[in-house]
């Protein structure tokens, strides 16, 4: 009897009794679980397809230039010398083009001078003036009695390179008192914010009037850094804004009454010029100045405005007035010529189409609408002239419209091969009887295969008439290559119609999608509740597994507490026996 109350014996009933438990009520609430995990799991990679498909509706039913379906591609038949790119709805159109002039940034150089030799009877504050294209900024330059022709020419480069759009107040006692309301603008670059201040009712000290100027610029606009500057010999205190970045332009209105720093597109010499030292040789020092930006329209123009520190590097007012030409590598001078805006090295010169044109850039983008033709280099004498053709680009098309029709399928074959069984629980699909997979794959189906309505009788209708159609097994497929790209070249506008008008295939296609995918769309719903549902068995399948260990415990004590009750009433009858045989 004792076998039966054997520790072995005990965990083996116990176990039968978990396993019987675990069949009994477990086990169906693992199905029921295991069910919905898969249902939640069908409807999420289902999710994950129909939102790539509303990706690619949505990239097709852009109705304006830029739809895909006016998408351009560029020939061009010598692409070392110029290559080009056109936008959406460039004209098709060919083109013959010789470059014979590449745009170069105008260079002024002064006279090699010996570093080492001293220049005095040179101090002060020294300004210049350096202006290109629509700007011009004036520069000081600090010079001592100190200085060799290279410190100054090292000076120089350094005032220029560093020197940014600033724009400065009056001058205020910091103690007077301020009253009146008003604002002004802060345009960097094109962004424009506006100050507002108001002291009408409770005037402040002038300084506190910086202070809270110069706390509400900081905050507010990007791009510049607001101070206030106090002058060391009176005292008194002013507004400074200056531009972070020295190529954006500074422009400041509404401030005459107050502040006086109405600028109008100030930027500083760092956005208009690079200044470089350099040594030609041992010994010697020489200072260049280049355009930030190419062309006649962006030449240098420079003069001493007081002082004489640019005469003094031997530009002088007549070599900058008269662009007179570097005559060697010694002088001083400009490397380029510009006579005037046709009789000049610093534009791009082609022959377009057998016209003469000219250029600030190498980059051009006024020349054909939507086109942007980029100079790489001369034609030399027995070069041909260089073609470029632009044409719809009906390879890149193709391959968009590939990339719906897998997206497409992708979603229509998920729901269609999850929608049947072959018999067996094991082969049953997630969507088999499922209303909301039923109705999505028709409407699939009848977008696929239906007609575009709103458009004219004599445009296209359905996908078949441009060489797409669909199989209820496969879904989407291109079935005649040439006729697609066909329609492409000759009726663009009709195949762009038959997705992205207002009932268009892409736009049905998308609205559709959009209300089964959105935060309280069906599909979002559904996958919202089998999770509740599974969690729902999840936590009851705990709650029920800690039942029935609970219980095995109890039992398996009860057991144990009948084993210790066994081995006493068997050490008591061994006793006895041992007793009655006379043993004792």
């Amino acid at each position: 009897m004792a076998d039966y109350l054997s520790t072995s014996t005990i965990a083996s009933m116990i176990r039968s009794y978990q396993s019987v438990q675990y069949s009994r009520r477990v086990y169906p609430l693992e199905v029921r679980q295991q069910k919905f995990e898969t249902l939640s799991k069908g409807w999420g990679d289902l999710k994950t397809k129909l939102t790539s498909l509303k990706t690619s509706a949505y990239d097709f039913k852009t109705s304006t230039d830029s739809s895909l379906f006016f998408t351009r591609s560029v020939k061009v038949s010598n692409e070392s010398i110029l290559t080009a790119t056109a936008s959406s709805n460039a004209p098709e159109s060919s083109y013959t083009m010789r470059i014979n002039q590449l745009a170069k940034s105008d260079l002024i150089v002064s006279q090699t001078q010996t570093s080492e030799t001293a220049v005095a009877s040179m101090a002060g504050t020294h300004k210049i003036t350096i202006g290109s294209g629509d700007y011009t900024s004036t520069v000081d330059v600090e010079l001592t009695n100190t200085e060799t022709n290279e410190s100054i020419m090292e000076k120089l480069a350094l005032a220029i390179n560093s020197d940014k759009a600033v724009s400065l107040s009056g001058s205020f006692d910091p103690a007077a008192t301020f009253s009146g309301t008003g604002s002004f603008t802060i345009d960097v670059n094109g962004t424009e914010d506006t100050i507002d201040y108001d002291y009408g009712t409770t005037s402040k000290t002038y300084t506190e009037v910086m202070d809270d100027l110069v706390e509400d610029i900081n905050s507010n606009v990007t791009g510049v850094l607001a101070e206030k500057v106090t002058d060391d010999a009176t005292g008194f205190v002013s507004l400074q804004i200056t531009v972070a970045n020295s190529d954006h332009a500074l422009t400041i209105a509404g401030t005459s009454s107050f502040l006086n720093m109405d600028v109008t597109k100030e930027k500083g010499a760092s956005g208009l010029a690079n200044a470089s030292l350099f040594s030609p040789a041992s010994d010697q020092s020489k200072f260049s100045v280049t355009a930030k930006e190419s062309g006649y329209d962006n030449r240098l123009i420079m003069s001493d405005t007081s002082g004489s520190i640019l005469n003094q590097v031997g530009l002088t007012s007549a070599l900058l007035t008269g662009r007179t030409i570097a005559a060697d590598d010694n002088s001083a001078g400009f490397i380029y010529t510009s006579t005037s805006s046709t009789d000049n090295e610093l534009n791009s010169k082609m022959e377009f189409n057998g016209i003469n044109i000219q250029r600030n850039s190498n980059v051009i983008t006024d020349l054909v609408d939507s086109v942007t033709f980029n100079l790489n280099a001369i034609n030399q004498n027995d070069d041909p002239d260089v073609s470029v053709s632009v044409n719809v680009d009906t390879d890149s098309i193709t391959n968009d419209i590939k990339e719906f029709i897998s997206n497409f399928n992708n979603a229509y074959t998920y729901i269609k091969n999850n929608s049947y069984s072959s018999g067996s629980k094991e082969d049953r699909g997630a969507f088999v009887g499922d209303s909301t997979a039923r109705s999505l794959m028709s409407t699939l189906t009848n977008i696929a295969m239906g007609k575009v309505s709103g458009l004219s009788e004599d445009s296209f209708s359905y996908l078949s008439e441009v060489g797409i159609t669909f199989s209820p097994t496969g879904g989407l497929s291109i079935s005649d290559s040439s006729m697609l790209e066909t329609a492409l070249k000759e009726k663009a506008g009709q195949v762009a119609d038959l997705f992205s008008s207002t009932n268009g295939i892409a736009n049905t296609l998308y609205d559709t999608l959009d209300n089964y995918l959105g935060a309280d769309g069906s599909i979002s719903n559904l996958i919202e509740s089998y999770n509740d549902n599974a969690s729902y068995y999840t936590d009851k399948i705990e709650n029920i597994n800690k039942s029935i260990d609970k219980s095995a415990d109890i039992l398996r004590n009860q057991y144990e507490d009948l084993q210790m009750q066994l081995l006493t009433l068997t050490y008591s009858f061994q006793s006895m026996n041992a007793f009655s045989s006379g043993q004792y």
